[in-house]
């Protein structure tokens, strides 16, 4: 059973120092996700709070058929996504030294035994990955960041998504070989 079920029940009744307790649960790992999607500190502040606000007042529209934490992810990336149509494609700016959401450490990409040019290219590297990382479609884009930067299941990345593992082992896959693409074509063309 789902341990954060009963908190929503008292949140569907008003319940504020049950919505605190979700808050404190939830807050860090929605934080870290909203924060490798969007790449701005302040946008993903922004963006939990509003989730929260919207589970708060939306509690009674939760249907248990998935757990209340992948309620709250979905209520996140739909923000998320609002928030990128608002800023009418501006680019976005994917993470790689942050903690994942679940807390684990950031990707390390950092070798002590290399020379400054090597890390200044790897540095240079790194920015355009980044990059090729914003200009992929967001159907590639979410599974890719759920479960390669976020360290998540493809099980957890298709309950958020509403599809099935299967189908986000395709999207990354698609996804790995487009960012090959585009890295190559950037590298042909320095």
């Amino acid at each position: 059973m789902d341990a954060d079920l009963p908190l929503l029940e008292a949140i569907r009744t008003g319940d504020e120092p049950a919505l605190e307790l979700l808050m404190e649960r939830h807050q860090a790992p929605l934080f870290y996700f909203v924060l490798r999607y969007c790449g701005n500190e302040l946008e993903a502040r922004e963006v939990v709070q509003e989730t929260f606000v919207r589970a708060f007042f939306k509690a009674g529209s939760f249907q248990p058929r998935s757990k209340v934490k992948t309620w709250l992810f979905t209520i996140a990336l739909n923000l998320c996504r609002d928030a990128g149509r608002r800023r009418s494609r501006a680019p976005s700016f994917v993470s790689f030294d942050q903690p994942t959401s679940e807390g684990k450490p950031p990707l390390d990409v950092t070798d002590e035994g290399v020379t400054a040019d090597e890390r200044a290219s790897r540095a240079e590297e790194l920015s355009h990955l980044r990059q090729a990382i914003d200009k992929l479609p967001e159907k590639l884009k979410v599974p890719l960041v759920l479960c390669v930067l976020e360290q998540r299941s493809h099980k957890e990345a298709a309950d958020l998504l509403s599809t099935t593992p299967k189908t986000i082992e395709l999207r990354i896959y698609r996804a790995k070989k487009k960012l090959r693409d585009m890295m190559e074509d950037m590298h042909s063309t320095s």
